[in-house]
């Protein structure tokens, strides 16, 4: 190589250039693989590699349990439909289906409008929530349906719903904490209730109202002083529990073996009893029931019964099928 001259024009031998050159070249590749080893450090773990994911609002652990539409069996599949009987015990199938993907209806009647509450499990993704129908014509129409809220339901989830119309107007939703069923180690089932003004918008009440093991569908009716609930349990029976208040039950006692999903009207100093089947059974105390030869039966399922009087002297029964039938 050939002498050079450096910037002061003095002459650099070609044995020191190259030298230069040298540490140069070596300092560009050790520059280069420090460079690559940092970005190889942070790759994107490996698909199999297991991912913390925050749970959100409406999100379970298991991302499975609220896809309803997915589930072979469930609430998914049922609908809500009603009958019009001129006595508690001769019924005529309507045949029209009121709610999709709706289970366990009750409805009461307030200030002649028909409320008609119901489990709603039309979304995917979400837990149990209560939908609303009304009806201001006896049934002819009906309102969209509404989803309700409780105010103070925190991590609870609210299904069986069953309303109460107060003395002063105000509606008292009592309802079945489903939510309890999955906690390991838990043998009593709780009943809740919230209150409010405009049957919609609910503010829970203060306390349980009654806890028992493995009950659900809570049915609460006020004869004279007495309170009474009864709760259907898994091994088919109807239970019964008293207040002097309608807030603190106390176990009373079996109403009825061989049945469940209870609901019960008072009328004429008799006590129905309406089962899923859907079986009918009467009482004079309210605190033992015997079955009759009545059921209302159309040849498919017909479960989860809900009695009311109308204001045209006619009884409204609404329950739940399964969605065999075409719709109307």
């Amino acid at each position: 190589m050939s002498d050079q001259l450096n910037m002061s024009g003095q002459k650099v031998s070609g044995n020191k250039t190259l030298l230069i050159i040298i540490i140069l070249l070596v300092v560009i590749i050790a520059g280069g693989i420090i460079f690559w080893y940092m970005g190889s450090s942070n790759e994107k773990p490996a698909i199999n590699s297991q991912i913390s994911v925050p749970q959100g609002a409406g999100q379970s652990k298991n991302s499975d349990e609220f896809n309803w539409s997915t589930m072979d069996q469930g609430p998914y599949k049922d609908r809500v439909l009603y009958a019009l009987g001129n006595s508690l015990t001769s019924w005529v199938d309507s045949g029209k289906v009121l709610a999709e993907h709706a289970s366990v209806p009750e409805v009461i009647v307030k200030d002649g409008v028909i409320y008609i509450y119901f489990v709603d499990v039309s979304i995917d993704g979400k837990p149990e929530q209560i939908g609303l129908l009304k009806s201001n014509d006896n049934g002819a129409t009906w309102s969209e349906k509404q989803i309700i809220t409780i105010k103070g339901l925190g991590s609870k989830i609210a299904v069986d719903p069953d309303p109460y119309l107060l003395g002063d107007g105000k509606i008292r939703l009592y309802y079945f904490d489903i939510s309890t069923t999955k906690t390991e180690g838990l043998k009593n089932n709780a009943i809740y209730s919230a209150i409010s003004t405009d049957g919609i918008n609910f503010t829970e009440e203060e306390g349980t109202r009654f806890k028992y093991a493995a009950i659900f569908d809570p049915d609460v009716i006020k004869v004279g002083d007495i309170w009474r609930m009864y709760v259907g349990t898994d091994d088919q029976k109807v239970l019964s529990a008293t207040s002097n208040n309608g807030l603190n039950f106390n176990y009373e006692g079996i109403a009825l073996n061989q049945g469940s999903i209870p609901n019960v009207v008072y009328e004429n100093d008799t006590y129905y009893l309406f089962t899923g089947g859907i079986e009918i059974s009467t009482s004079k105390d309210g605190k033992t029931f015997t079955k009759t030869s009545e059921r209302f039966d159309v040849g498919r399922l017909t479960a989860d019964p809900g009695v009311a009087k109308l204001n045209n002297g006619q009884y409204f029964m609404v329950y739940k099928t399964k969605d065999e039938i075409p719709k109307q």
